[in-house]
């Protein structure tokens, strides 16, 4: 039964009057405990049905708290004694308190030290596998060692080793999906504590290398826990969005959510939503009206739809927040005042306990400004740049390459590329073009062949395409002559692989690493055995940077001090003042 807030108070209050005098045997107690309730007794307006016709508890009062939305709590559920707001929050919480809440997940789990004490952290119910949870402390040091992670904070979950260790709060469709992605196998350093401490609904500070599976850390997690709540919801679709993802920069953001999308593909209500610029806002607005779980967006264009459209974005409801390259987020100006507002203003409307994730490549995001909002946070900091890894790759610099460093802002690239490739005392076929991406690799491919057809480009991404399709691709290039003018690769090409036709790589993203540079570079080595036929007699690798590469630029900057004119042209002005300072 429903109880309104105001007739509940009156029966307990007249239930102590009468307590208060002689109490009568048991056969004959006061009727008015046994009394039901009439329509009399609710006359004010209706009983809402819906979460959504409830309102918005008010900030900083005593008003009760629905234990399910955090929405004003005007009714209580007599089943449990709970405050709720709605019908639709009365039989979840009911179903709440029944022995199983999700079948074949143990409810112990929830009383777990490294639980969060939020409902998706409690309905997804993330437990240590045996092997987990007996592992010593001297073996858990071992592999942070190895691994060359440093962690903070309390009741930290044990490292996992494989993607497997998290089957058992995954569901099937959801594990193929990764699977044909190439994302269900042994876990990356950074994976490893932020998986389990992601699925336990900690709050997380995530500071790792570029490419090192940030993204993977906290989609998995997302996805997870929208499932739990979707189920909770009964797959309804306007019960969400549940989960918010923020990332500076349009492109992250299709990145990001063209991820997402294809793990979610198969699973039941599970919806997406792109807000970036670029895209009409009344497209948006009506994709969020449909109903969706799960928002990626930029700062930006989250903060006017929240602002202009507050009850189709609805970020009350949201479970949880992740900031990716939360440094630049934070940091950087205008999305800073944007970012803050959408954490400050718009997100503090509810009292709803959230789950709060940072991800950034820079340990500036550690200081305690930006983490006043967390709540017994996991800071987990994983190597930089192996230091003996760089000091080898000085050493270890191809002596018949010719670098040439050129300083192009990102909106520049693409045109300075073309520009490159158009002149022949560059371009000697086939030609390597290393970006930071799949979707990056993609996006160049297609935007050249828009501006020359009669080019054959071919893309090399490790994810995107089989093994046959790539070793096809590395043959083609191995051919004499090569099948193939330009590949667009990532790292996929820069290790391990001889591409003895290779004469002109161009680094259009800078490496995440001074080895991975140096191994991209090495790909334009000329064998002795083809230097008499070769148009050229070196290698020449030819580098675009600007200040999205600050991290590695001192010590690229450093590095190319140490060559002579020969090996390198002159650097541009911009990174000089780099050596000036050193």
């Amino acid at each position: 039964m429903l109880v309104p807030r105001s007739v509940k108070r009156k029966y307990e209050h007249a239930t102590e009057l009468v307590s208060t005098t002689t109490t009568p045997p048991p056969a004959k107690r006061p009727a008015i405990d046994t009394t039901p309730l009439t329509e009399e007794d609710n006359q004010d307006e209706p009983i809402k049905q819906l979460s959504s016709q409830q309102r918005l508890a008010t900030i900083g009062s005593d008003e009760p708290i629905c234990v399910v939305c955090s929405k004003y709590g005007e009714y209580i559920n007599d089943d449990t004694d709970h405050d709720v707001c709605s019908l639709e929050c009365k039989a979840i919480d009911t179903r709440m308190t029944k022995p199983v809440v999700i079948p074949s997940r143990p409810l112990d789990a929830i009383v777990q030290p490294y639980v969060a004490d939020t409902l998706h952290a409690k309905l997804t119910n993330y437990t240590e596998p045996l092997d987990l949870a007996s592992m010593t402390s001297s073996q858990l040091q071992l592999i942070l060692k190895a691994q060359e992670i440093q962690v903070r904070g309390t009741s930290i979950p044990h490292p996992i080793t494989s993607m497997d260790q998290c089957s058992h709060v995954l569901s099937q469709t959801f594990i193929r999906n990764l699977d044909q992605e190439g994302l269900w196998g042994m876990a990356t350093p950074v994976q490893r504590l932020a998986v389990p401490s992601m699925l336990a609904g900690r709050d997380v500070i995530v500071v790792s290398p570029s490419s090192s599976g940030k993204t993977t850390s906290f989609l998995l997690s997302v996805v997870a826990h929208c499932q739990s709540l979707s189920i909770m919801h009964e797959h309804k679709r306007r019960a969400g969005p549940y989960a918010l993802i923020l990332a500076p920069t349009r492109d992250l953001c299709v990145q990001i959510e063209s991820v997402l999308k294809r793990l979610v593909v198969g699973i039941q209500n599970m919806r997406t939503a792109l807000l970036v610029g670029g895209i009409p806002v009344a497209d948006q607005v009506y994709r969020l009206r449909k109903g969706v779980q799960i928002i990626v967006g930029t700062p930006g264009r989250v903060s006017l739809i929240a602002g202009s459209y507050p009850h189709m974005l609805r970020l009350w409801r949201m479970h949880m927040v992740v900031l990716d390259e939360a440094d630049v987020l934070l940091q950087q100006a205008g999305l800073r005042t944007q970012t803050k507002e959408i954490l400050d203003r718009h997100l503090s409307t509810s009292t709803l306990r959230r789950q709060t994730a940072y991800f950034s490549s820079s340990p500036d995001i550690t200081k305690k400004t930006y983490c006043r909002r967390f709540v017994k946070p996991i800071e987990i900091l994983v190597s930089q740049v192996n230091e003996k890894e760089e000091a080898r790759a000085l050493k270890t610099t191809p002596p018949n390459v010719k670098q040439t460093v050129l300083w192009v802002e990102n909106a520049s690239k693409a045109k300075r590329l073309l520009s490159i490739l158009d002149d022949p005392k560059y371009f000697t076929a086939p030609v390597v073009v290393f970006v930071s991406s799949g979707l990056g690799a993609e996006y160049l491919k297609r935007s050249l062949l828009k501006r020359r057809r009669d080019w054959r480009i071919a893309a090399v991404v490790q994810q995107e395409h089989s093994i046959d399709d790539r070793k096809a691709v590395i043959d083609g290039m191995n051919q004499d002559p090569p099948a193939w003018d330009v590949v667009i690769a990532t790292d996929t090409l820069a290790r391990g692989i001889d591409l003895p036709h290779v004469s002109l790589v161009i680094n259009y993203d800078m490496a995440s690493s001074l080895a991975d540079y140096i191994q991209r570079i090495s790909r334009a080595v000329i064998p002795d055995s083809l230097i008499d036929t070769s148009k050229r007699k070196r290698g020449w690798a030819i580098t675009f940077v600007n200040k999205d590469d600050k991290r590695l630029l001192p010590s690229f900057a450093k590095f190319l001090s140490t060559k002579s004119s020969i090996d390198v042209t002159p650097i541009p002005n911009e990174l000089k003042h780099f050596i000036q300072n050193e």
